[in-house]
């Protein structure tokens, strides 16, 4: 398998690291947003009944 020959060094590992992590900018931008329950919900979108035209008698 290629997993296998894949090795991690203190190099890669701290690269990956300072990926992961978020910028200032990222961090003040999600400081602001409210948490998932401090928001309010939104309302379901409401579905009119389907229209059916009445039956033709004649």
């Amino acid at each position: 398998m290629a997993l296998q020959s894949l090795q991690i060094n203190a190099i890669t590992a701290m690269r990956a690291r300072d990926v992961s992590r978020p910028t200032q900018e990222q961090q003040e931008a999600a400081d602001r947003r409210p948490l998932r329950d401090e928001a309010p919900r939104k309302e379901p979108p409401r579905r009119e009944p389907p229209y059916r035209e009445s039956p033709r008698r004649g």
